[in-house]
């Protein structure tokens, strides 16, 4: 009885675990969704400003003697197989390369091993799961690095991210955004007169980082959301093949119940015919 009761207890935990894992599948297969149709006008768009940039000439003061930073671009969230773990070893190996010493994290899963390894993160944001989220946090990171980079505390920015390549396959990429690479057209632009030319640059500069920022993250989040989605199916065919082996053995246990009470039946009437023909006969009554 008590082994029943636990394939039953354990089959009811498969069937709650499997509805948790199946949720977590559907949502993050409609982020997934989402965001993979934001990233391509989001890649027009920053591909628009790199030619504006060019257009009007764009030089960025380089700070030397300045320690570069670098933003990671991490999860909160876990069930995304190595994700965090193969962006946080690239983190580690560039930021020693590169004499990294500023650290911009987003996502807390991370941050446990920066630290570690001496890189404590200087600045803290949280990942956002979905398109919604995008916007706060990048009017956040944008003005935070930028404010940084003006005020000579990083003298460039390397960011840490994932570049999607299908569902369960990403790309650990390190990409250099700040200073601005000095790209020159042809035929620059004349800036207007009506305009001041540092407020233009500094307008520029700002878009084309918050731009380039929301198409990284948007690149990470797909990545993300496609590991998740390949882990989630993993544990749905480990679930399924656990529920199908449960239920055998369940009903392997119940049929040695029901042979065992069978027997044990047989045996009780056995016993009873064996007592009552071998017990004490009556004696005739005398005349």
């Amino acid at each position: 009885m008590k082994r029943q009761q636990y394939f039953q207890h354990r089959l009811q935990t498969l069937s709650a675990l499997r509805d948790a894992v199946g949720a977590m599948r559907s949502l993050s297969a409609h982020h997934f969704r989402r965001a993979r149709q934001a990233l391509g006008p989001a890649r027009i768009y920053r591909e628009e400003m790199s030619s504006l940039i060019a257009e009007i000439g764009i030089h960025q003061p380089l700070h030397a003697g300045v320690p570069a930073g670098m933003l990671v671009l991490a999860s909160d969230l876990g069930l995304c197989g190595d994700y965090n773990s193969r962006l946080s070893r690239l983190a580690i190996d560039d930021a020693r390369k590169n004499g990294v010493t500023t650290v911009y994290s987003v996502g807390k899963r991370p941050r446990g091993t920066l630290s570690k390894e001496s890189l404590s993160p200087h600045r803290c944001y949280d990942a956002p799961s979905c398109l919604e989220g995008l916007s706060q946090l990048l009017a956040r990171l944008a003005q935070d690095v930028l404010e940084d980079y003006v005020a000579e505390r990083i003298g460039g920015l390397y960011v840490i991210s994932a570049v999607f390549e299908g569902v369960g396959h990403f790309t650990p990429l390190t990409t250099r955004i700040l200073p601005i690479e000095p790209v020159t057209a042809s035929e620059p632009l004349r800036r207007s007169p009506y305009v001041d030319s540092n407020h233009l640059t500094m307008v520029a500069v700002r878009e084309y980082l918050y731009i380039s920022l929301y198409e990284m993250l948007l690149d990470a989040l797909a990545a993300e959301h496609g590991m998740r989605l390949m882990a989630a199916q993993s544990a749905q065919d480990w679930l399924d093949s656990s529920t199908v082996s449960t239920a055998r053995r369940l009903t392997a246990a119940r049929s040695e119940a029901s042979t065992q009470e069978l027997l044990d039946i047989v045996s009780s009437s056995r016993q009873r015919l064996h007592d009552s023909s071998s017990g004490p006969r009556a004696l005739p009554n005398s005349l």
